[in-house]
C-alpha cells in the first residue's frame, strides 16, 4: 500500500498523477503499472520516477481527479520491457501512439539518446502542449511542423499525426505517418535506424508490419488497454 503525493490538471483534461514508490529505482522508459485507488483500476505507463524521493508519475484519466494527495494506492509493477536502446551505430527511432507517449516522454526526461520520435494523438485537446518545431524534416506534409513541447526542450525532433485536421499536425493514423516519413528516406539511410513502436496492440502491429524489410531493426512494446 502506498499514497498519492500530488494529482494536477493536464491540458487536455487529465491528470498528472504522482505515487509515493519504493521501485521507483527500477522504473524504465516502456514499464507500466497497474494502480488501484478510489475504487478503480488502471494500467499506466511511467511517465517520470525519481529514486532519490521515491515516487513515480503517470498521466492518468480524469476519473481520478478525486485522488487527491494522501489517496491510498494499490501499486503493482513495474510490468512489461523497457525500451530497448538502439544497436551498434544505429539511429534510435521512437514511433508511439498517445497511450505509449508517457515512455517517450520519460526517455525525453532521462536524456536518453533518440533520434527521432513519430507520435499519433486522438484527443480532441490533448494533454501535451504542441509547438512549431525548430527541426527540420524531410518526408512529411508541408504544414505538418508541430511538434510536442517537451521533445522539443530536450532537443528530440518529433511529428505528430491526428485524424483531424489539428493545425501543425498530419491528418492521419500512426501507421499512415510512419509510411509517410519512410517511404521519402533513401534505403541507405534507412537501414541505420533502430525503431522501437510502443503503444495499443492494435497500432502496434499496424505500424511493425509497415516497418517489416524496410529498416534496419524494429522492436515491439505493446501495452495493456
Amino acid at each position: 500500500m502506498t499514497t498519492v503525493l500530488a494529482n494536477t490538471a493536464l491540458p487536455g483534461g487529465g491528470r498528472l498523477l504522482r505515487v509515493a514508490s519504493n521501485c521507483a529505482g527500477e522504473a524504465r522508459p516502456g514499464h507500466w503499472f497497474r494502480l488501484a485507488l478510489s475504487g478503480q483500476e488502471h494500467c499506466l505507463g511511467v511517465l517520470d520516477a525519481s529514486p532519490r524521493e521515491g515516487w513515480l508519475a503517470f498521466q492518468a484519466p480524469s476519473a481520478l481527479a478525486d485522488a487527491v494527495r494522501g489517496t491510498p494506492c494499490n501499486s503493482d509493477g513495474p510490468h512489461g520491457s523497457p525500451l530497448p536502446d538502439a544497436g551498434g551505430e544505429r539511429q534510435r527511432v521512437l514511433v508511439c501512439d498517445e497511450m505509449g507517449l508517457p515512455a517517450v516522454l520519460f526517455a525525453a526526461a532521462r536524456r536518453d539518446p533518440v533520434t527521432l520520435a513519430l507520435i499519433a494523438l486522438d484527443s480532441e485537446v490533448p494533454d501535451v502542449r504542441l509547438r512549431p518545431s525548430r527541426f527540420v524534416l524531410t518526408g512529411f506534409d508541408a504544414g505538418a511542423i508541430a511538434g510536442i513541447g517537451a521533445l522539443e526542450d530536450a532537443g528530440i525532433p518529433s511529428r505528430v499525426a491526428h485524424p483531424a485536421p489539428l493545425p501543425g499536425c498530419q491528418e492521419g493514423v500512426l501507421s499512415t505517418l510512419v509510411d509517410t516519413w519512410l517511404s521519402a528516406q533513401p534505403a541507405q539511410a534507412r537501414w541505420q535506424l533502430a525503431v522501437t513502436v510502443i503503444g495499443c496492440t492494435v497500432h502496434v502491429d499496424a505500424v511493425i508490419a509497415t516497418l517489416r524489410g524496410r529498416v534496419g531493426e524494429h522492436h515491439a512494446c505493446p501495452l495493456p488497454g
